[in-house]
């Protein structure tokens, strides 16, 4: 294939991508020709989801259309249920609102495409709403039902014409990556064994790489029954992967000799998980063991559990379920504090958007309505907004500009519906390039949506130029809110390092109050917090090369406190985790609370155990101490050694 030239060059564009952008364009023509020919109105708003569900995948491609579909019915309920309660405008509009924040929280909780759903959910409600309650004509309901049902032959359509076109995601390369990761993780415990330091860049990379294939599961399997079930699987490989590195961390600290012959077998494993996914293990390799020790018995049982997903990745059939204290599933992730901030963000603009178009006599308040309702929405679900804000506000920018050259200069001159069918050609051509091409995909979905809503295609000409103004306006003055308000108020990463270690030194309290605790249950949910850390740190460069190794401190350290309880828990150790976990005693003074503690206890397994969780304690502290008050990392002050 030769490379491509000049415009495509620019873009970013190769062949095959510029297949897909004429497919996604054919696609939107035929979603606007077919509502057109089905006299439904405002026939445009069929091509609009066109540009939306079109992925990289057919899985995610199929998902996302159902959920869609669902979320837009769901919404549409909810909206007519809305507009039909006998209150003043008003009060459905605070009714809008609240529902706006109700489905903007669920896009913080629900994993996966799942969350798209509620998207869909809030955004359909506020379509049906906003023009029914600002505009108060009677037609109003008509066109919000005409709008539901252009979404709909949109999703068909889109769906249909661009899943021919979409490859399958083959859950191979998924399998193949998980397996690399736990490869990795395997590799770096051998070499730790043989006596080697631990390199903190590799630590943090494998760490990085472990979170993003957790984070990307739910996608990776989207519409597949096959896949959904292997899900387990690659939370056992992670759960594995996460407790190998951790015990061998824990193990390097005590004062044992080297394992080469145990080295030897994980560096047989290592090679084995690099091998082509489906290249099923040696029995030998697969019943290995080695001298046994407590910190053995946590190597032991975090590469069966690796060994018993890889086995589930190629045989999910034949496979017999692992044993109960080999099996591990990670706690649902929930972003609480993100959610609630996302529902009250939302909402509260939701509400002033409905003041603005109650108090203000102006005819294209619905649509200020109707586009913040959309652009806070879907800035609010993504993880770093005021990084995709910019780009959304110049692709409303480009898209309404081309839509208000359409309605002046354009559509005055179109008589028939073909002739409106054929003006749109060239439009929804570079659409789809713009859309397709890596480098204006971001703005390209923003300004095919924004033409479609401002340039009215298929309905009657105006030569009221003012009125032309005010709609393309309208949708100017709504990016413009949702970009200044998350710019205004950025999310950081570091507010969501520090809600992670919170919920960490939550979870300790808790473990500390109990009289027995699981370390399994412990490393499950520790696990989810670690990686919900891992991938915050990654976002902020400067402070995450300092942690990885006290992202696996704090697993043992919730493990050490695990196995303490087994021997009875000092109240000097309980008292002084607690002064600290509660922010009532510095780390230093903790650090030597506990030195303390192992020294002077008479029984030594007891004595071990609480040395073991001072010296987790001393890499994880400062971690787990990270400041409320300026949310910025507390130095880890080195206690000196007793000689």
């Amino acid at each position: 294939m030769n490379p491509p030239t000049g415009l495509f060059s620019l873009l970013g564009l190769d062949r095959t991508m510029a297949w897909r952008a004429v497919s996604l364009a054919f696609a939107a023509w035929l979603s606007f020709a077919l509502a057109s020919l089905l006299h439904v109105d405002n026939a445009y708003w069929a091509a609009m989801p066109v540009w939306v569900i079109t992925q990289s995948s057919r899985g995610l491609l199929f998902e996302r259309a159902a959920l869609r579909v669902l979320g837009t019915l769901l919404g549409a309920g909810a909206g007519f249920g809305i507009v039909h309660l006998p209150i003043p405008p008003g009060a459905q509009l605070i009714a809008l609102a609240i529902w706006m924040a109700f489905t903007a929280g669920l896009t913080q909780l629900l994993r996966g495409t799942h969350g798209y759903g509620a998207l869909l959910a809030g955004m359909t409600a506020a379509i049906v709403v906003a023009p029914s309650t600002l505009i108060a004509s009677e037609a109003s309901i008509a066109v919000a039902m005409a709008r539901v049902e252009c979404t709909l032959i949109g999703v068909g359509v889109g769906t249909l014409v661009l899943a021919a076109l979409t490859p399958a995601q083959p859950l191979a390369d998924f399998f193949g990556d998980v397996r690399r990761a736990a490869s990795e993780a395997v590799q770096h415990t051998a070499r730790i064994l043989r006596g080697a330091k631990p390199d903190l860049n590799a630590m943090r990379a494998t760490l990085i790489q472990i979170s993003q294939i957790e984070a990307s599961g739910r996608l990776a399997v989207a519409a597949s029954v096959e896949g959904y079930r292997r899900l387990h699987d690659v939370e056992l490989a992670v759960v594995g992967a996460l407790s190998l590195m951790a015990a061998v961390q824990a193990r390097s600290r005590q004062p044992t000799r080297h394992d080469a012959m145990l080295a030897d077998r994980l560096d047989a494993i290592a090679r084995h998980l690099r091998r082509p996914w489906n290249d099923s293990i040696t029995p030998e390799l697969r019943h290995f063991r080695s001298k046994v020790d407590s910190e053995h018995r946590r190597l032991l049982l975090a590469v069966d559990q690796i060994l018993d997903a890889e086995q589930g990745f190629y045989a999910p059939h034949k496979r017999t379920a692992p044993p109960e204290g080999r099996r591990a599933h990670l706690a649902p992730l929930r972003e609480w504090p993100l959610a609630r901030l996302n529902a009250a963000t939302v909402g509260l603009a939701t509400l002033t958007a409905s003041a603005f178009g109650l108090w203000i006599p102006w005819e294209s308040a619905w649509l200020v309505l109707l586009g913040v309702c959309i652009f806070v929405t879907l800035l609010g679900s993504m993880p770093l907004p005021q990084q995709i804000a910019p780009k959304m506000f110049t692709g409303t920018v480009i898209g309404v500009s081309c839509a208000f050259l359409y309605r002046l200069v354009i559509q005055p001159q179109l008589d028939t519906m073909s002739d409106v069918l054929l003006s749109l050609v060239p439009f929804m051509l570079a659409g789809g390039i713009i859309r397709v091409a890596p480098r204006t995909a971001v703005a390209g979905i923003d300004a095919c949506m924004s033409f479609l809503l401002a340039s009215q295609a298929g309905q009657p000409a105006t030569a009221d130029l003012l009125r032309i103004m005010s709609s393309c306006g309208a949708l100017l003055i709504a990016a413009g809110v949702a970009t200044l308000l998350f710019l205004l108020h950025p999310r950081r990463p570091l507010h969501r390092i520090h809600e992670a270690a919170t919920t960490i030194r939550n979870d300790l309290l808790r473990m500390l109050d109990v009289t027995y605790v699981d370390a399994a249950k412990w490393q499950t949910r520790g696990a989810r917090q670690i990686l919900r850390l891992t991938l915050h740190l990654g976002r902020e460069q400067a402070i995450s090369e300092r942690w990885p190794g006290g992202l696996l401190a704090a697993l043992n350290l919730g493990h050490a406190l695990g196995s303490l309880h087994a021997f009875g828990m000092p109240d000097t150790v309980r008292e002084t985790m607690k002064a600290f976990l509660q922010g009532e005693k510095p780390f230093s003074e903790a650090c030597s609370a506990l030195q303390e503690a192992a020294a002077t206890t008479n029984d030594p397994m007891q004595a071990g155990t609480i040395r073991a969780i001072a010296a987790e304690f001393e890499s994880a502290g400062p971690l787990l101490a990270f400041d409320r008050s300026t949310l910025t990392p507390v130095p880890a002050r080195r206690r000196p050694r007793s000689p």
